[in-house]
């Protein structure tokens, strides 16, 4: 059995996680040069020079949103949030292991009309790279749905559902409006570049804040917490 400060602990492990990835992220894509915030997705940074800092912030991220599953499970979190959790942070990490295609302008010197499927072949690491990410999303929406149900049936968890089932609907939308399509049309479009950038900023907190949202509110009310407010039990086969 883990003892509650351990399983704290590992719980605590998915905000640690999501924080720090954004962090890093955003400290990385300031100081890189040729990334263009409103242009080019995380994924590129793991690309040329120094692209060893994201291929690592994606694996430490994913790691600890492993170790977090583990700390959900313990805390009697159900059975499909803190698997599908697992899978979410096996997925970043495959993400990292099988890099991108160079594409749009970065690392510098590559075509900034390039788009590795659309107008110029791509690498089979490319498209493992994307089905990993495919499945990282996919992972967490239907994460977000399961734990907003249990949220909801819990004591001041209402809001917290709220917040999941939005993220569990706009995270998948964004994403294949962006990858899909506005992405692919901007190639050639000013106006299609600056909705893709759009989308891609909004995109990656989906990805990443909702894990540190879920972390939060289990240690808000797992024992051990200064609140210590206990946990309405839902259906455990969830």
């Amino acid at each position: 059995m883990t003892s509650t400060r351990g399983r704290r602990a590992l719980i605590g492990c998915g905000a640690a996680g999501s924080i720090g990835f954004l962090i890093l992220f955003h400290l990385d894509a300031a100081t890189r040069e040729g990334f263009v915030l409103l242009r080019h997705g995380p994924s590129l940074l793991m690309l040329g020079p120094g692209g060893w800092v994201q291929i690592v912030n994606f694996m430490v991220c994913g790691a600890l949103m492993i170790a977090c599953s583990a700390g959900l499970r313990a805390a009697g979190a159900g059975r499909w949030g803190p698997r599908l959790m697992a899978v979410y942070g096996g997925a970043m990490i495959g993400t990292a292991a099988f890099v991108t295609d160079p594409q749009l302008g970065f690392p510098p010197g590559t075509p900034s009309d390039r788009l590795p499927g659309t107008n110029a072949p791509e690498t089979w690491h490319a498209t493992l790279h994307t089905v990993a990410v495919m499945v990282l999303y996919a992972a967490a929406t239907a994460a977000c749905a399961v734990f907003a149900r249990r949220f909801r049936a819990q004591e001041g968890g209402r809001l917290w559902a709220a917040g999941l089932v939005v993220n569990a609907v706009a995270a998948p939308v964004v994403l294949v409006v962006g990858a899909f399509y506005l992405q692919t049309e901007s190639v050639g479009s000013r106006w299609f570049q600056l909705a893709d950038g759009i989308a891609g900023r909004i995109i990656i907190p989906l990805g990443w804040v909702w894990a540190a949202a879920v972390s939060v509110r289990y240690l808000r009310t797992t024992p051990g917490s200064e609140r210590n407010a206990p946990l309405a039990r839902t259906d455990g086969r969830r």
